[in-house]
């Protein structure tokens, strides 16, 4: 793409998110290669019994063909 500007906002939203997809897909090769996959599965989140839950949710709400992500909250930070 040599002038991003020429995109419209759900152009220029959804090459976004094909972009964190992509460094999803890069996060998650880096797992499985170097054998961490049941580390993520078995180390509770803030918001999940495991780490790779929340790699999966990123995942989904980047899926513009699905509607999951869009009943789901934000996340708030518990401050102490």
């Amino acid at each position: 793409m040599s002038n991003p500007k020429q995109l419209n906002y759900t152009q220029q939203l959804e090459h976004r998110l094909r972009m964190v997809q992509d460094d999803l897909k890069i996060i998650k090769k880096f797992i499985m290669d170097e054998e961490l996959s049941s580390v993520f599965e078995e180390m509770p989140s803030d918001t999940s019994d495991c780490a790779m839950h929340n790699i999966n949710n990123i995942e989904a709400a980047c899926d513009l063909k699905s509607d999951e992500c869009l009943s789901w909250t934000p996340y708030k930070t518990h401050k102490p």
